[in-house]
């Protein structure tokens, strides 16, 4: 029997998750993106930090996906780090969605419907995966 350690594999860096929610205070709806990490951490719940933004006039939502961060409450806790962002709900249409970290992208498209439902089309590469 080997003393070896075996890393898992891992295919994606983080997994992404789009969606739409209504704001519990101002009963806005609200466009939601959440990110976790694939790598587990024993620690801490570490956050991730997130810069979204939205142009309307290009029809682009972009998310920068930066470094992790210890919260403010440190309560031991594992599992992957996990943060969101939200922004007002866009009128209903198809955006394009970028995601990128340090020169690694992925692009997919948002669909908004006059319901206010949101659907991202899947996409993944070794950077990230949008779960429908």
């Amino acid at each position: 029997m080997s003393d070896e350690r075996i890393e898992p594999s891992i295919e994606h860096e983080y997994i992404i998750e789009v969606g739409a929610e209504t704001d519990r205070e101002t009963k806005e709806r609200m466009l939601v993106v959440r990110v976790r990490t694939t790598r587990e951490f024993t620690s801490f719940a570490y956050e991730i930090t997130l810069n979204l933004t939205f142009s309307e006039a290009s029809k682009h939502v972009h998310l920068e996906v930066g470094g992790l961060s210890i919260p403010s409450v440190m309560m031991p806790s594992n599992g992957g780090a996990v943060s969101e962002r939200r922004i007002h709900l866009m009128p209903s249409g198809t955006y394009e969605f970028t995601i990128a970290k340090k020169g690694r992208t992925l692009s997919t498209t948002i669909n908004v419907a006059k319901s206010g439902n949101v659907t991202a089309k899947p996409a993944s590469n070794a950077f990230a995966v949008i779960n429908a």
